[in-house]
């Protein structure tokens, strides 16, 4: 339960850590277009940083190692799942552009700007479930700049793998741990201090952007739109609850040999609120901007609450 409130208060914190951004761009100081550069700044150096910072600190043991690739597997068979079943799940919708955002939505997390400064803040010094996440957002990196991209365009073509790979999160990873073999953070502790510097940006800056994003649309339409609502029980409810389930019974089944923190770190990255990059592969592919918008920022509102209780669940099944 401590571990709970913990949660609680964080997540409170993140949401009133958007607040600035909201005033600004609501009182003219700066641009709901300005959020562009920030979103690079943490895309190319903060969230890289956080990722770097936290693989060079980890003792990649055999279990550790094992259980990281585990949860790999695990997150690309959740995210084929997502792809194939909200095809099915989002049928009703005519508006074939809204349809693919709608899936889009559902199915792709914001693991990155969210999942892995959450984490870092619930679960301080524990980086076993930061590797796990990382882990997790690297595979839905991956699918997001191949099946996500060919959902929002229809188009094969869009298909890049070179780009999947080449993200700067796969990078940061790769380099935290060649480094982290080699002893070099041992050797050169000044590292970590410049990384450290870097990774306290992600939060506030990742908080900002959502607040100055808000500020441009209207709440009202937002909070009153049932397509916001249907994407927010897919992407907080239902595929978390499924990816949850599925791992805590191959665990029981004796299936999968992994402790709470695999499961932890799992159920973090998928009870995660939509990519906020949706509204940049809308831009991108031509598709329905408004309603990426829409569900990117809904699903972060309604998981102020849907994280909490499900981890307070989650919890149950763990003790």
């Amino acid at each position: 339960m401590e571990t709970f409130f913990v949660l609680l208060r964080n997540v409170i914190i993140f949401v009133v850590l958007a607040i600035p951004g909201y005033l600004l761009v609501k009182s003219k100081a700066l641009q709901a277009r300005d959020t562009g550069i920030l979103s690079k700044i943490l895309v190319s150096v903060g969230v890289p940083a956080l990722v770097f910072g936290n693989t060079l600190g980890l003792e990649f043991t055999g279990a550790l190692t094992k259980n990281m690739i585990i949860i790999g597997v695990l997150s690309a068979v959740m995210h084929i799942l997502m792809y194939f079943t909200s095809g099915w799940l989002c049928g009703h919708e005519k508006n074939k552009k809204t349809q693919a955002m709608m899936r889009f939505c559902a199915g792709f997390i914001n693991s990155g700007f969210v999942g892995i400064p959450l984490a870092t803040a619930v679960f301080p010094g524990n980086l076993e479930i930061i590797a796990y996440l990382t882990v997790a957002n690297i595979v839905m990196n991956v699918m997001m700049f191949t099946l996500g991209a060919y959902l929002v365009s229809g188009d094969k073509s869009t298909i890049n793998i070179k780009n999947a790979l080449l993200t700067p999160v796969v990078l940061a990873f790769l380099a935290g741990v060649v480094l982290n073999l080699l002893g070099v953070a041992k050797a050169v502790p000044e590292i970590n201090t410049v990384t450290n510097h870097f990774k306290g940006c992600v939060t506030p800056l990742a908080m900002l952007v959502l607040g100055m994003r808000l500020a441009e649309v209207s709440v009202k339409q937002l909070m009153t739109s049932g397509r916001m609502y249907y994407v927010s029980l897919l992407r907080l409810v239902l595929y978390p609850v499924v990816a949850t389930a599925g791992i805590l019974l191959l665990q029981k089944l004796s299936f999968l040999e992994i402790g709470s923190d695999s499961v932890l770190g799992f159920f973090m990255a998928m009870a995660m609120p939509s990519a906020s990059l949706a509204a940049v592969f809308a831009d991108r592919y031509q598709s329905d901007t408004k309603n990426a918008v829409f569900f990117s920022l809904g699903t972060t509102v309604v998981s102020v609450l849907t994280i909490p209780v499900l981890y307070w669940v989650l919890m149950v099944f763990l003790r």
